[in-house]
């Protein structure tokens, strides 16, 4: 785990139980629940770069991302990363691996830039999933979105092009509360590629094309979406 956690469960501020909250993995549970599972939750700080699990390594705790930028990703057999997912605040993680065998981590996440992450007890968090069935149900949901996206995902990523993948990922982003029709890029763009297994030019390239076509505009770290139906209309399509 990550060298800069707390080792023990600290006091929570209440920006941050707030969030906890309104997290997906925690809306179902009962305030005297949720309270117990805040009371025994680590703050994980991590610097840029720094990991937080790796894989094949035991789960202890379930993730929510406070502030920063996550990266889940898998190392290739020459040593390249392949990012499967940038985790953004307020968005859980690993809550998946809870089930597995041995309950094994079968992933990395690091910090992309400096990050706060909330571990929750997976024990106590399994605990009272085992005292209650509408909680299990709550979590089977959580996890069959996820199934579906990972589905989707493949889908993208398997029968549509470039251009698509990304015209999707700046529409998903778009979808993401904290924006309009401005996306702040905090992450590299090499980074952006990678989770849509793209080459760094490659991504360059549709971004040029993107911006000849009036569709969007960029702004340092900044994409503004000029023509969002525009965009829409391209997936329509399938490009």
């Amino acid at each position: 785990m990550a060298s800069q956690s707390a080792d023990a469960p600290v006091k929570l501020k209440n920006r941050v139980i707030q969030l906890l909250r309104k997290s997906p993995l925690l809306q179902a549970f009962s305030l005297q629940q949720f309270d117990t599972l805040i009371q025994q939750a680590k703050m994980h700080q991590l610097a840029e770069g720094e990991m937080l699990f790796r894989q094949d390594q035991p789960l202890q705790e379930v993730f929510v991302c406070i502030s920063g930028c996550i990266k889940l990703f898998h190392l290739t057999a020459d040593g390249h990363e392949k990012i499967i997912n940038i985790v953004s605040p307020g968005q859980n993680f690993a809550e998946a691996m809870l089930f597995t065998e041995g309950n094994v981590c079968h992933m990395n996440a690091a910090a992309l830039k400096q990050a706060e992450v909330i571990g929750i007890n997976a024990d106590q968090f399994k605990a009272f999933l085992g005292e209650s069935p509408s909680l299990c149900f709550s979590v089977m949901s959580l996890l069959s979105k996820r199934i579906q996206w990972l589905l989707d995902e493949v889908d993208r990523l398997t029968l549509h092009n470039a251009t698509f993948r990304l015209v999707y990922f700046l529409l998903e982003t778009h979808q993401h509360p904290n924006y309009c029709n401005i996306i702040s890029l905090d992450v590299p763009k090499h980074v952006i590629a990678s989770r849509l297994s793209v080459r760094p030019e490659t991504l360059s390239r549709i971004l040029k094309n993107l911006i000849e076509q009036g569709l969007i505009s960029v702004h340092d770290h900044k994409i503004e979406l000029v023509d969002v139906d525009g965009l829409k209309a391209m997936l329509s399509l399938g490009i």
